[in-house]
């Protein structure tokens, strides 16, 4: 029998062609080898539900006024009951002094939201800064914290 001659095997490097291999996207939405897009799915982005107040529990400006009530109570010795809110102002503080710096201390360079309560008890006024966290500040008429 005469063997037959070998076929060259093709080169590793074979030439560009005109007709793109037909390869799927390498990832969703890209375009396909022929410049074609192929469609995508998304999900529809849907806005956060906003949560409705807990009925019974202080939304947060109720609760800071609440807090610093009772420390103006425990500091005079008056009675909580006899403090009226005379105002209560959303602010945002030039820094984490809440608007009252101690002499000698370092305070954050950030933008604080708070509210600046005036509270007021047997004729006098008193205010009172804070953040949204809770953190206050007895502030004295001559713009430091009351110790």
């Amino acid at each position: 029998a005469v063997p037959e001659p070998a076929t060259a095997a093709p080169p590793l490097n074979a030439p560009p062609t005109d007709t793109p291999a037909a390869y799927p996207p390498a990832y969703p939405g890209a375009a396909s080898a022929t410049g074609a897009a192929y469609p995508v799915d998304l999900p529809t982005p849907t806005p956060p539900t906003p949560t409705p107040p807990t009925p019974g529990m202080p939304d947060a400006q109720t609760a800071v006024v609440h807090l610093v009530s009772q420390d103006l109570a425990d500091r005079s010795g008056i009675d909580a009951s006899e403090i009226s809110v005379v105002s209560v102002t959303s602010v945002d503080w030039s820094d984490s002094a809440l608007g009252c710096p101690a002499p000698g201390y370092a305070y954050m360079q950030v933008i604080t939201p708070g509210y600046k309560i005036v509270l007021e008890a047997s004729g006098q006024s008193y205010e009172y800064h804070t953040d949204l966290k809770q953190h206050f500040v007895l502030c004295g008429a001559d713009g430091q914290p009351v110790p």
